[in-house]
């Protein structure tokens, strides 16, 4: 078969492993949050030293479960990655991007098992954790943001670098735009990591107590920082949110994909700080801290898309 008659299995194949890379991601956001993340010991890759475990702990079967679907994943990732060399000729953005999934998915394996190795799980509040935790959740989103680009590129279709500016207004920099949003989500992304992990070790009874313990000077240092969190959400997600919104309203009449991935960026994004506040203010109960994770991939998947958009387009 031909690439024009394979590419868009590919695509398909693509777009369900970014599904299931969410849920891998939620799962071991679950695994810290249930604190199993010492359910198999200190070993790596093996459980308790063994294949299969055998344990009346909860927590044993839920990393051996992360663990498991995490192994599934590696493999996947390595079929995408030989899938894209066989389809796709030499040259090709998918083949770029497809290796790029891959170190990003093995790096990804490494960072959890030193979080294991090194007993960076369940109560330690250690300042490595926490980098580490970040650098997790740094690498997480090149994951998930090269599987998106592989099948953003799989379509089928001519790219090409912009030579014009998508918008009417000549004073809006392409450039500018495209580092500002990046570095805005990654600054709301690292602190959402550390807030995540301060709420865990160190939950609130009340709204009112987490507040006057983040800016007390004797709290513990995640105590502290976890407040950056909402702050970089609220200034920075919503000035991606309204970057995408302005962008609907100066695009130009012939920049209708553009467009559509712009109000579909300003509508989850404004969701995402939305449902983001509402998370603060009901004291974070578990189902509402995975929704939050899951809007918040979902909103960076997004914007990697419209910042491909913002500097390559398409030509049938």
């Amino acid at each position: 078969m031909s690439t024009q008659q394979l590419s868009p299995r590919f695509s398909s194949w693509t777009r369900a492993l970014l599904m299931y890379t969410i849920l891998v991601i939620l799962w071991g956001a679950w695994v810290r949050i249930s604190h199993s993340g010492d359910g198999c010991g200190d070993t790596w890759p093996l459980c308790h030293g063994v294949l299969i475990p055998v344990a009346e702990q909860g927590k044993t079967w839920v990393e051996f479960a992360h663990r498991g679907m995490s192994g599934l994943f590696g493999f996947l990732v390595l079929g995408l990655f030989f899938a894209s060399r066989k389809i796709f000729p030499v040259g090709h953005k998918v083949r770029f991007w497809a290796k790029l999934s891959l170190i990003f998915m093995i790096t990804e394996a490494l960072l959890g098992a030193k979080l294991v190795l090194f007993k960076l799980v369940g109560t330690n509040d250690s300042p490595y954790r926490t980098v580490v935790m970040a650098l997790h959740f740094l690498n997480s989103i090149m994951l998930t943001g090269s599987i998106a680009l592989t099948d953003d590129f799989s379509r089928g279709f001519k790219w090409v670098r912009r030579k014009a500016s998508p918008w009417t207004f000549e004073g809006l920099r392409p450039q500018r735009i495209f580092t500002g949003c990046l570095i805005s989500f990654i600054l709301i992304g690292i602190t959402g990591a550390i807030a995540a992990l301060a709420n865990t070790l160190f939950p609130s009874e009340s709204l009112s107590t987490g507040f006057v313990a983040d800016l007390a000077a004797d709290s513990h240092y995640l105590v502290r920082l976890r407040g950056l969190h909402p702050f970089f959400g609220l200034l920075f997600g919503g000035s991606i949110a309204l970057t995408a919104w302005l962008s609907v309203q100066l695009q130009k009449p012939e920049e209708l994909e553009f467009k559509k991935r712009s109000l579909q960026l300003a509508l989850i994004c404004g969701t995402g700080v939305l449902f983001g506040m509402a998370t603060l203010l009901s004291m974070a109960p578990i189902w509402m801290k995975l929704v939050h994770l899951a809007l918040a991939h979902s909103i960076w998947i997004l914007l990697v898309r419209w910042l491909r958009e913002l500097s390559m387009q398409h030509e049938n």
